[in-house]
């Protein structure tokens, strides 16, 4: 499928005359448990451990798609969250199984606190609780970033 949309390509869709990375921003959630743990997914596109989010739609703002991709992506609805950090740079490409590759503005935030029941869904084929020590691999190359991010909030 070809797609352009005010010069923006979104993942898995080809722009017209657009070669190399573009830039998308993203949302994403650290969700902490009581009892310390973070919230990680598996990506069904590359098998590896993330955390929840996700792409920003055109007129969405971060912490509205961060809420969303938190209940797509796991079944819980985020209550309070936290601006956390904004990550880009050259560890922010990501390279999907179709060639495409974006890199990410993510801004990332903290959720303390949050309901429902964690079930793997939409771009996740597993989720899980992992201590912030002993994280489940392969993982993206993001992670330590944004859970390094979290340590310090913690301290």
């Amino acid at each position: 499928m070809t797609v352009q949309l005010d010069g923006a390509v979104w993942p898995g869709e080809r722009a017209v005359g657009v070669t190399g990375p573009v830039q998308l921003v993203g949302a994403g959630v650290a969700c902490l448990n009581p009892a310390g743990e973070v919230l990680l997914i598996r990506r069904r596109d590359n098998g590896l451990w993330d955390v929840p989010g996700g792409r920003v739609e055109v007129g969405e703002g971060t912490e509205v798609a961060a809420r969303r991709e938190l209940l797509e992506e796991t079944g819980l609805e985020a209550g309070p969250l936290e601006l956390l950090a904004v990550f880009s740079g050259p560890e922010t490409l990501h390279t999907y199984p179709d060639g495409n590759t974006v890199a990410w503005v993510t801004v990332l935030y903290l959720c303390r606190s949050f309901s429902g029941r964690c079930v793997a869904g939409d771009d996740a084929a597993e989720a899980g609780w992992f201590d912030l020590e002993q994280l489940p691999e392969p993982s993206s190359a993001t992670v330590p970033g944004y859970l390094n991010a979290v340590r310090a909030r913690l301290t």
